[in-house]
């Protein structure tokens, strides 16, 4: 679990967020975390989904049917309710097990600051399915402040955390999941509430729980606080973005083994590399092995205007590391059924022969050949011929001729708290003879979301 900014530097992001745009991204989260409050459940900031209302991109949060996972902050600590002119933030249901679920806001709430007590008296919760009907793969904006009563404390039922006014526990706080209020509500029952000061917490969290499991993205949090208005932009980063060991499951990447003989580890190395080290792949004569990332789940594949990586063999081997897309050849025919991949295979792109013992770079989007498909591509709902076969493999443009509503596969559900999405795959192996160990780096991706481009460089590193 990522800790929150606490004290000095917190204080410190008082310059920075007094009236403006804060864009909380891997490249600096301003202090802001993901926190797994009950696994399982992941979070991170992905490109998307669909045309985000800040920015290209967003934060994304999945669990499954226990678990409960949160993007905050502490830097509200201590706020009074009564100053909160604006508080708004948008949702986009990608996966639900249960009907009406979406992302909630809450925070960490002191019931009376003029009491001596600031004991732990639960949270503060918005729900938006009581606020109007979710709409699942659409952005929806939900304004906390006004509307139907969909505010409730989680200090109240069976909990051990009741409201305290007047240092007395309420026995029957007033606003519950029985009877929820409105944030006007709110106001008139707790005039003297505030964030919970020191350790309290804003959060936009998943889970509660939600059965079957939920993924779902957050983005544009407006907060207004006397005259100051902050809006909150979430995005998956742009320039350069280090990935290793520490830090891959909280960027949404991991190495796949589809093979019990392939291997996949962040390394120190070889010469040559950007950075100090790259990501080191193994497979034997039947092994398959993958370093995945599922940032780019539901992106169009004619919005991506740049592609570009690294690969180093250290063996003799024609082979490099491939790149591969999971996707849905139609995005326009509602079907999202597994359809194969798109494979970009070096040594048959015509941009160069692959040379042993140093880094190469690949341009997949204007190599003259080199992709080629597996599985079944279906479009307008039915089984399609592939038009890219590895014994005639294509440029990325005729690609894009022969499926122009292709896209990477959208998130589908989720599995022990992880979006099942469609993933970008830097793989090696799947019947490479004598086998095969080589390592990639410097994957740079640009793309376009609705009218915003962006360009980031995954550097890996050990």
């Amino acid at each position: 679990m990522r800790r929150f900014l606490t004290g000095g530097v917190v204080a410190a992001l008082a310059i920075v967020l007094a009236g403006c745009r804060v864009v909380i991204s891997p490249n600096d989260m301003v202090g802001w975390a993901f926190v797994n409050e009950g696994a399982n459940g992941r979070g991170f900031f992905v490109n998307g989904p669909g045309d985000p209302p800040a920015g290209r991109g967003s934060a994304l949060l999945a669990v499954d049917g226990t678990g409960r996972q949160a993007l905050g902050t502490l830097h509200y600590a201590g706020t009074a309710l009564s100053s909160i002119g604006q508080l708004r933030y948008s949702t986009y249901q990608a996966y639900s097990g249960a009907a009406g679920e979406t992302l909630t806001l809450a925070f960490d709430v002191d019931y009376d600051s003029t009491d001596s007590s600031t004991a732990y008296q639960g949270r503060l919760v918005y729900v938006p399915g009581m606020a109007g009907a979710i709409t699942p793969n659409t952005w929806q904006q939900w304004d906390t402040l006004t509307g139907p009563a969909a505010w409730y404390s989680s200090g109240s039922g069976a909990s051990a955390y009741r409201p305290i006014v007047g240092d007395a526990v309420q026995a029957s706080p007033p606003c519950t999941q029985a009877t929820f209020c409105t944030w006007a509500q709110v106001l008139a029952n707790y005039p003297h509430a505030r964030i919970r000061p020191s350790s309290g917490a804003l959060l936009i969290r998943a889970g509660g729980p939600v059965p079957g499991g939920f993924v779902g993205a957050a983005d544009d949090l407006v907060l207004q606080i006397g005259t100051q208005v902050i809006e909150h932009d979430f995005e998956p980063g742009d320039g350069r973005v280090a990935v290793g060991a520490a830090n891959a499951a909280s960027l949404g990447f991991g190495f796949v083994a589809e093979s019990a003989t392939g291997s996949g580890s962040f390394v120190s190395g070889p010469n040559g590399r950007d950075g100090a080290g790259s990501a080191k792949l193994t497979v034997d004569s039947t092994g398959a092995v993958a370093l995945a990332t599922g940032q780019f789940a539901g992106t169009p594949l004619d919005d991506l205007t740049f592609v570009s990586y690294k690969t180093y063999q250290k063996d003799p081997s024609p082979h490099a590391t491939t790149l591969q897309f999971d996707v849905d050849y139609d995005a326009t025919d509602g079907t999202t059924a597994f359809q194969g991949r798109v494979v970009f295979e070096p040594g048959v792109s015509g941009q160069a022969a692959v040379t042993n013992d140093a880094w190469q770079t690949w341009h997949p989007l204007s190599a003259p050949s080199g992709w080629w498909q597996t599985g079944t591509p279906i479009v307008g709902g039915a089984p399609a011929a592939q038009a890219c076969t590895q014994a005639t493999p294509c440029s990325f443009a005729q690609l894009l001729a022969a499926y122009p509503d292709a896209s990477i596969r959208p998130v589908t559900g989720q599995t022990a708290g992880v979006p099942v999405a469609g993933g970008v795959y830097l793989k090696a192996g799947s019947g490479w003879s004598g086998g095969y160990t080589g390592h990639v780096d410097s994957l740079t991706v640009a793309v376009r979301v609705g009218t915003v481009n962006g360009t980031v460089t995954y550097d890996l590193e050990p």
